[in-house]
């Protein structure tokens, strides 16, 4: 065996291992914690390409690389090392695509010392070691992290070294199209890539906007969530504060007599104000046993009281306890601001629930006389041992669907019924919205 053989079989071992360690690398299999493994596949291999070397030729191993080494390599890593095909894949044809500068140095090196004979390899050989650690260290941090990443990532990344892989074997192993600087191959060349890259930009810019979104819109529905935990909380207070003034209400009484008897009839009259204020504040209705939902139905009643709106609510629902508190108010407050709006547009009038209603036997038409048209009614039950809610408001305006869900083309609304989406989707709960005879239906 001449020293160009040597050399040439020298560098096929040192890409061989260039490639395993890299493959195992990339797809999140360290060193540290696999000696054996590395050893064993690195021994396997490097026996099995030493024998296709010395029986089938330089040229036939060249050309069978793909048969003979990367598909078993994926095949190790995705049932032996148990990596999904994608990540597998992706760390055989990414390491593939990390030889590349081994051959530029290569190649930069025989063509500067033209007078060196088999100068091409010897670089290539020594090359190899400290290429592995600048892989290692820089790249496969930011490859391993793919498997956080969704299918539609993984995929589009996945498009990147396996058109290199095609195209390095189309053009330059089975032919030698490239070399040969065919027309054909350099009008494909160009165009392809550009494509390509317009493409995988177009998909990237989507993906980001997508997940901007999201993140935005996660960030109001958190602020919503503590803002219904702070609407609870403020309840709760006016509810304590007002149990205090009815305990001391003899106290209350003394100090107004004191204010009357000395001539004090502002005092007075700002201390009865203050009292009626905070007892106002707190009319808590008790729906059910849930204190978080008395609360914040009563909140939303009194608001909708406010302007005219006729109410019904029916809370027979045993488990409410099996929900977070601000999952519940945010889930009520939202609904019951949307209805609450969507009344807020109807005429009003003192009238009967006419026949329009009549149908819905367990919603507007238990009402008889009401005072407006306004009408909101909120029922939660237990129904097969799940949480049932309906609500239901009149409108005036239209409600506009998209996928059966209501949106809204107006900035900053919609959130709402994110938000409620949101909370149901937290417990495996199904929704739906419609209109019929009149009425809005959230369920």
């Amino acid at each position: 065996m001449d020293i160009s053989t040597l050399l040439n079989l020298i560098n096929y071992i040192f890409v061989l291992i260039f490639g395993i360690i890299v493959s195992f690398y990339f797809a999140d299999i360290r060193l540290e914690d696999n000696h054996k493994l590395f050893i064993y596949t690195t021994l396997t291999f490097a026996l099995f390409q030493a024998v296709c070397y010395l029986l089938l030729g330089q040229n036939v191993l060249y050309k069978s690389y793909p048969f003979l080494i990367h598909i078993p390599l994926i095949l190790v890593i995705r049932f032996v090392c148990h990596k999904n095909i994608y990540i597998s894949s992706i760390a055989v044809l990414s390491a593939y695509l990390m030889c590349t500068p081994r051959k530029w140095f290569g190649t930069a090196a025989a063509y500067i010392f033209k007078d060196i004979p088999m100068i091409s390899d010897i670089v290539t050989i020594i090359i190899t070691i400290p290429l592995i650690f600048i892989v290692i260290k820089y790249i496969s941090p930011y490859i391993i992290r793919l498997k956080n990443e969704s299918k539609t990532i993984i995929s589009m990344f996945f498009l990147l070294p396996l058109t290199y892989y095609i195209l390095e074997y189309a053009f330059t192993v089975y032919t030698d199209l490239l070399y040969r600087g065919e027309a054909v191959v350099i009008e494909f060349m160009d165009s392809f890539i550009v494509i390509l890259y317009f493409i995988l930009s177009t998909v990237i810019l989507a993906l980001l906007n997508k997940k901007n979104t999201a993140e935005r819109e996660n960030i109001i529905l958190l602020a919503a969530a503590a803002q219904a935990e702070k609407e609870i909380a403020q309840l709760s207070d006016y509810q304590k504060q007002a149990a205090i003034y009815r305990h001391d209400l003899r106290h209350h009484m003394n100090f107004i007599q004191s204010c009357l008897n000395d001539n004090s009839y502002a005092q007075a009259q700002d201390y009865i104000r203050e009292i009626c204020t905070s007892l106002n504040n707190s009319q808590i209705t008790r729906y059910c046993a849930n204190e978080a939902v008395n609360l914040i139905l009563s909140s939303y009643i009194a608001k909708a009281d406010k302007y005219n709106i006729t109410t019904q609510v029916s809370v027979t629902a045993a488990n409410l306890a099996d929900y977070k508190p601000t999952d519940l108010c945010s889930l009520f407050a939202n609904a019951l601001e949307n209805a609450i709006n969507a009344c807020k547009l109807v005429q009003t009038a003192k009238t009967s629930i006419n026949n329009s209603y009549s149908s819905i036997s367990d919603t507007a038409s238990d009402y008889g006389e009401v005072n407006s048209n306004r009408i909101i009614t909120v029922k939660v039950f237990d129904k097969n041992n799940k949480l049932c809610i309906n609500i239901t408001n009149t409108y005036a305006v239209e409600p506009v669907f998209v996928n059966n869900t209501p949106v809204s083309d107006k900035a900053g609304h919609g959130i709402g019924i994110r938000s409620i989406i949101s909370v149901i989707e937290k417990y495996n709960g199904v929704y739906d919205f419609f209109t019929e005879d009149g009425l809005f239906y959230f369920q």
